[in-house]
């Protein structure tokens, strides 16, 4: 009976009017309605694209051009009625970007209102080619968020306009419609602009490039090769041109008023101190910015923008707004008198009085600013067009107070963040922060929102930065498969989402194999997750992995292969063990896993909270710190506690039938993201829970800027005592310090794993 009710179930879900059904049908994003079919149609090299309007034409050649480097044969485009055929026809009656696909064994169609909603469809079909047979179906979509965008930054690395347009390519496949392209930064000016041309014939190139990863407490290597690219406007116009044919609006970023080095390199009058300066070779943010004070900064920028505007049609503009130091504003006469005579508070309302007057400027242009959400900072109009990167909060504040909002949240929408947890092992050189697959795919850019705020937030980007990305392989790489997962989160109506169906269902990979695109394969890994079980005093490993392969392992640390004992369920890990695993696929990516465990006597043993971490990192809560993983030094990576308003204190019961005598306490410091280590630690023991006695501290001096970043361990020795309950208490630092961009605010602490011997 229960299969007969599953049966029943499962024939509904795929008839109209049900949520997308994922038998034979697999298309990223999915779907808001499909209705699979008997039977299937067979593409073949005389199979042709009818277009019933000359608007179609161009959709109808891009999706030619697509089957042709899937199936080696492009089909002919064709105004001539066919019956074996792919016809593309407009209607009235659906919304802008809504359409129509249907596929019988004889014919398929396409129809929609736009012919932007024509090509939505041919990109779905486009993923069914791709399979082999295209199986008959109905397919009835259209997207949540009419903003779905994705930034490129050009200016640590520049990219040949080839690579910017398979960039466009990529977005398109994904249907994402604005392209976000950041022209202008400390690194390079990448935009010809004739008034100015010492900003392309200085700003655009640099001495040498940094080698490595950036320490901005180090001096670094560097190349020694000078460096350097811009677009022509000629250029820039055939990239507009691109990405219109296939319905992408390029929305261009200007910095202002930091991040302008470039600028300020090719004309230093632009400057507070009036230089010299010179175009940045390493990463991170200038004190150098536009000076607020001076009329002829104004002047420059609206000549710029005059030229950008001629170049870009987009409504909206991009005006940067982020990271911008005030020291220079603080010490700089005519900006202190720009503070006085417009009635300013401080520096950060002379943000807003630089953000404010731009915008009136473009206003009278017809246009519409958009900028970081550190434009909030001093006050801004309604009317600003807020992108939220730094988490979710600026955009939710943003939304209430009435101003659009486009979310693009670093922990879900940096894809220049590392795809996996470990990745000095996994990955190329790249930004230690961690974003997965699953990461990206979780993002909810509504929540905490009342349904009248939700209306603001028009949509949901993802942004790539390349400090470290110098090739389009290495772009690509890092871009694909987390688009596919964000793609979802742009298009997908609320409840179509499904991460299992998603990652079991992934068949993107083949798409993009045969496109020619080098994407990561993070995807068909192994997800492993530990649990602390108190009452064994053991951790339980649960395993899954994509479309459910084969997995087998061994705990001695040697390589697992099909003799290996196979998972079925939860592994229980009772002693100092390295565990292994690998998923294997006959004919597909095979993964493995692994996780080292050093028990100590507080491994496994109940732990209890006593004090909140931060909301953005419990993750899995007091168990992290008794599980015996000793993590690596990537905040992210759900292995760290992250404490700010609050000490750490944690309270272990040690069974008190076993004596110890040391602790040992691993904090993690990254001064670049205000994480520090603690000012004390305090060991104290009990025998009713409730009593303490305090046995051993250490006082750990003030951070200072030459200190190194890493793991910090902080070792503690006592009598030997055998008392039931053992706390730790680990306080904050009081402040930031002085010499610290944060001086005065509070900084992190993040914890890990308690040794106890």
């Amino acid at each position: 009976m229960k299969h007969l009710l599953f049966l029943i179930f499962a024939v509904q879900a795929c008839l109209p009017g049900f949520a997308a059904c994922d038998g034979r049908v697999r298309i990223v994003p999915r779907p808001a309605e499909v209705e699979e079919l008997p039977g299937s149609f067979r593409l073949t090299p005389r199979t042709p694209v009818v277009i019933t309007d000359e608007q179609l034409r161009t959709p109808a050649e891009i999706f030619a051009r697509a089957v042709g480097k899937l199936t080696g044969t492009e089909p002919a485009v064709t105004a001539a009625p066919e019956k074996h055929a792919v016809t593309l026809q407009l209607q009235p009656g659906y919304e802008a970007e809504e359409y129509l696909l249907e596929v019988g064994r004889q014919r398929i169609t396409v129809t929609a209102s736009t012919p932007q909603a024509v090509l939505h469809g041919l990109r779905s079909l486009q993923q069914l080619v791709a399979g082999g047979e295209i199986p008959a179906c109905v397919v009835r979509d259209k997207p949540t968020f009419a903003y779905r965008g994705a930034m490129l930054d050009v200016c640590r690395h520049f990219f040949p306009v080839e690579d910017v347009k398979t960039y466009i390519d990529i977005l398109s496949l994904h249907k994402i419609n604005k392209f976000h392209w950041h022209l202008t930064d400390d690194q390079g000016w990448r935009i010809e602009i004739k008034k100015y041309p010492l900003l392309t014939q200085i700003g655009s190139r640099r001495a040498e490039t940094l080698v490595g990863r950036y320490d901005k407490n180090k001096e670094g290597v560097y190349d020694g090769k000078p460096y350097g690219g811009f677009y022509t406007q000629e250029e820039i116009r055939e990239i507009v041109s691109y990405a219109a044919e296939r319905h992408i609006e390029v929305i261009p970023e200007i910095e202002m008023p930091g991040h302008g080095l470039a600028a300020l390199t090719a004309y230093p009058w632009l400057g507070c101190t009036g230089g010299p300066y010179a175009v940045w070779t390493h990463w991170g943010i200038s004190d150098d910015v536009y000076c607020a004070g001076k009329e002829t900064t104004f002047e420059f920028i609206e000549k710029v923008l005059t030229e950008v505007l001629a170049l870009f049609p987009s409504k909206l503009i991009h005006i940067g707004g982020d990271e911008c130091p005030k020291g220079r504003w603080k010490a700089c006469p005519l900006c202190q008198q720009r503070i006085r005579e417009e009635g300013l508070k401080d520096e950060y309302q002379l943000q807003s009085y630089f953000i404010h007057r731009i915008e009136r400027w473009m206003h009278t242009h017809g246009r519409e600013i958009i900028g970081w959400d550190e434009i909030l900072q001093g006050g801004i109009s309604k009317t600003a067009n807020i992108m939220s990167w730094n988490g979710s909060d600026p955009g939710i504040k943003a939304a209430q107070r009435g101003n659009p909002v486009i979310m693009t949240p670093k922990w879900y929408c940096y894809f220049d963040y590392s795809q996996t947890s470990d990745p000095e092992r996994y990955e190329p050189l790249g930004n230690t922060r961690y974003v997965s697959v699953r990461q990206a795919y979780r993002l909810d850019p509504c929540d905490r929102l009342t349904l009248p705020d939700q209306k603001r937030i028009r949509g949901v980007q993802c942004n790539l930065w390349t400090e470290y990305i110098a090739s389009d392989d290495h772009l690509e790489y890092m871009l694909l498969p987390r688009l596919a997962a964000l793609s979802e989160v742009q298009w997908c109506q609320p409840g179509v989402k499904d991460w299992v169906r998603f990652r079991d269902g992934f068949r993107m990979d083949r798409i993009y194999s045969q496109m020619g695109y080098a994407f990561a394969k993070h995807i068909f890994g192994i997800k492993g997750s530990y649990a602390v079980d108190p009452q064994k005093g053991a951790v339980v490993m649960t395993l899954t992995t994509q479309g459910d392969a084969p997995i087998h392992y061994t705990l001695d640390g040697s390589e697992p292969t099909a003799a290996s004992p196979r998972y079925t369920g939860p592994v229980e890990i009772g002693k100092s063990a390295r565990f292994r695993a690998t998923a294997l696929r006959e004919g597909g990516e095979n993964a493995s896993y692994s996780r080292e465990f050093a028990f100590s006597k507080s491994t496994g043993r109940p732990a209890v909270l006593n004090t909140k971490p931060n909301d953005s990192y419990t993750f899995e809560g007091a168990s992290l710190l008794v599980d015996g993983y000793h993590s690596r030094p990537v905040f992210t990576s759900g292995a760290w506690l992250g404490y700010l308003d609050e000490p750490l204190d944690v309270t272990i019961d040690m069974g008190g039938e076993q004596s110890y005598r040391s602790v040992e306490l691993e904090t993690l410091a990254e001064k670049g993201d205000w994480i520090f280590p603690p000012s004390s630690v305090t060991v104290w023991v009990s025998d009713n829970g409730t009593d303490f006695t305090e046995v051993a501290s250490v006082t750990v001096p003030e951070a200072k800027a030459g200190d190194a970043d890493g793991i910090g361990r902080y070792w503690m020795q006592f009598p030997e005592t055998s008392a039931r309950y053992l706390k730790v208490v680990a306080q904050n630092a009081a402040a930031i310090p002085a010499w610290h961009p944060g001086a005065g605010s509070k900084g992190f602490l993040f914890v890990d794993e308690i040794v106890v011997e």
